[in-house]
């Protein structure tokens, strides 16, 4: 049921995902990744739900570089190497994955530009044992799957100077894990039956699935509502009172400073620079649903 397909263009590369839990995305069905939580990536895929991301300059200059990482690693090691432009997929599974560059002794090399303190924080360090974070690490073990490669390695550049190579082979068990959770998960999409949110992280995930309301309708507050119309309430007030408290310390400072555009502490920096000025164009506002709790005053 394996299927490779040459995507004609972007739009049709974002297509073929859209159908499939890809390897970016199977840590989610373990809880494991930093980018999408199971509520979310169920209704990605229940719902067709398009979530925009904007890329930060790391990742637009990891982009940006990974043509160049791939040729410094590829020479290095003496691999020919060649970049891979089609998208595999386990049709039946509905399982895919793209690749970076496939190296012609039947590996895969999967390119990533880190961060010297992401790597620190994120990836696992015992001698030389390294690991990357699981996300990539079940990333990769996909790509092993559907491409039928016999190996990966993971190709590091951290911060800028160092680089680390991680070589991975197929892992069954954990082949066959993701494979149950991937079926599991189009089981219960095709039941509807929707994962519980994760409130702390699915807040703004949520908020685009109840975008709408209807005119005119009313819903009449239970216990639980009203409990959590008094939380936000509290919470709104405790912003308030810390937004003022950081306005009031910034104008305390900026009287000390005075003009200086930065300001050097032991443990801190202060930056207070100028941004110039710009042209912002006229556009269309798109609607957006309000929300505002307010509670009647006592009398």
């Amino acid at each position: 049921m394996i299927e490779t397909i040459q995507p004609k263009d972007e739009s049709h590369w974002l297509s073929l995902r859209r159908q499939d839990v890809t390897s970016t995305e199977v840590a989610a069905l373990f809880g494991k990744s930093p980018y999408c939580t199971p509520y979310e990536l169920w209704h990605r895929k229940h719902d067709n739900l398009e979530v925009e991301y904007e890329a930060n300059e790391r990742m637009k200059w990891g982009t940006r570089l990974q043509d160049s990482i791939a040729a410094g690693i590829a020479e290095d090691q003496n691999w020919p190497i060649r970049k891979m432009t089609e998208y595999i997929r386990d049709r039946e599974l509905r399982l895919g994955a793209s690749f970076d560059f496939a190296v012609e002794s039947n590996g895969i090399l999967e390119v990533k530009n880190v961060d010297s303190l992401a790597f620190r924080d994120g990836w696992l360090v015992d001698g030389d044992n390294i690991e990357a974070p699981l996300q990539i690490e079940f990333q990769v073990q996909t790509q092993l799957a559907l491409s039928g490669r016999k190996w990966a390695t993971i190709g590091a550049l951290i911060g800028g100077n160092r680089v680390v190579l991680i070589r991975r082979e197929p892992d069954r068990d954990v082949i066959q894990a993701i494979q149950t959770k991937v079926r599991e998960f189009w089981k219960s999409v095709e039941l509807h039956a929707e994962p519980k949110p994760d409130f702390s992280k699915d807040a703004s995930i949520i908020g685009k699935l109840y975008s709408f309301a209807e005119p005119g309708k009313v819903f009449n507050a239970d216990d639980r509502v009203s409990k959590l119309a008094y939380a936000y309430k509290l919470a709104s007030d405790e912003a308030k009172i810390a937004s003022e408290k950081k306005d009031v310390a910034k104008a305390e400072i900026l009287t000390l400073v005075g003009d200086a555009e930065k300001i050097l502490g032991e443990t801190f920096t202060i930056s207070a620079g100028m941004i110039g000025p710009a042209l912002v164009p006229a556009y269309e506002r798109k609607g957006y649903r309000t929300f505002k709790v307010t509670f009647k005053k006592e009398k």
